[in-house]
């Protein structure tokens, strides 16, 4: 009976360290295109590329999108299981920019005693067609990630662009970059806030970039001490549509075997305790 225990307890410890740990959230934008429609489905991600999301609400975004003749927009958005979500018509090729804002809140880390404002925003650029339009403007984010390198066919290679902030270019910003087969790549922006990356891989590519503000304030009542700017650019280079950004396979097979263990050690306490 205390070994069934005992292998239950490893089993049950294994799920721990097996499952996807806990880490802070991203906020993102994904885009398809169905040409039989005419439309493109925009969705808000907030979790993990490639891994899980968790559900949130369409109040607590705002979608905008800047069409190819630079007329810019508020999207409705609508709930889609963990997604938010929203329909624009092709009005015409060019190049269709989408940025997210994330409602501010205060959050203070487990291992610090400095409480964040956490400033969430999410930017993706979408080419319908051969035409390339606006891809190297700002749409004036508050903390905007602006690709420098023309994105309409870029595959791999050299990608670099500029982190604004209040549409000034700021130094010492870190920006990252998660690659499709779990690459990471980390560096800072310069002088001119400018930095760059070496591509080697197809797929989506979301470059993060984040700039802490020693700025304190209050918020809805509630007090911070620093301000967390975190923007996200998601790059898609992929051929195909293979990927699935909520669940990595790794995470899947993980999860059956170690719901397979666990089953196997509760029937194995079972049955010992039926023969006893």
């Amino acid at each position: 009976m205390r070994k069934s225990f005992v292998i239950f307890l490893i089993v049950v410890c294994s799920l721990f360290i097996y499952l996807p740990q806990v880490s802070a959230h991203e906020l993102f934008i994904q885009v398809d295109e169905f040409e039989d429609s005419g439309e493109l489905r925009v969705d808000i991600l907030w979790g993990h590329i490639r891994d899980y999301v968790s559900e949130s609400s369409p109040t607590d975004y705002q979608l905008f999108v800047r069409y190819p003749d630079g007329a810019v927009e508020q999207l409705n958005l609508e709930e889609a299981g963990v997604y938010s979500r929203a329909y624009v018509p092709i009005k015409k090729e060019g190049t269709y920019t989408f940025w997210a804002l994330r409602e501010k809140s205060t959050y203070t880390p487990e291992d610090e005693d400095v409480t964040q404002l956490s400033n969430h925003m999410a930017k993706i650029v979408h080419h319908v067609g051969n035409e390339n339009t606006n891809t190297e403007e700002a749409v004036n984010m508050e903390f905007e990630i602006v690709p420098s390198t023309d994105i309409s066919d870029f595959s791999t290679g050299s990608f670099s662009g500029n982190i604004l902030l209040d549409n000034s270019a700021v130094s010492e910003a870190t920006v990252i970059a998660y690659g499709p087969k779990h690459e990471i790549l980390e560096t800072t922006t310069d002088e001119k806030g400018s930095f760059q990356f070496e591509l080697e891989s197809e797929g989506k590519w979301l470059i993060r970039a984040n700039l802490i503000e020693e700025e304190s304030g209050s918020i809805n009542g509630e007090d911070y001490d620093v301000i967390s700017n975190t923007s996200t650019f998601l790059l898609d280079t992929s051929s195909d549509e293979n990927e699935q950004p909520q669940t990595s396979n790794w995470s899947l097979v993980a999860m059956l075997v170690i719901g397979l263990l666990i089953g196997s050690a509760i029937t194995l306490v079972f049955l010992r305790k039926k023969l006893n």
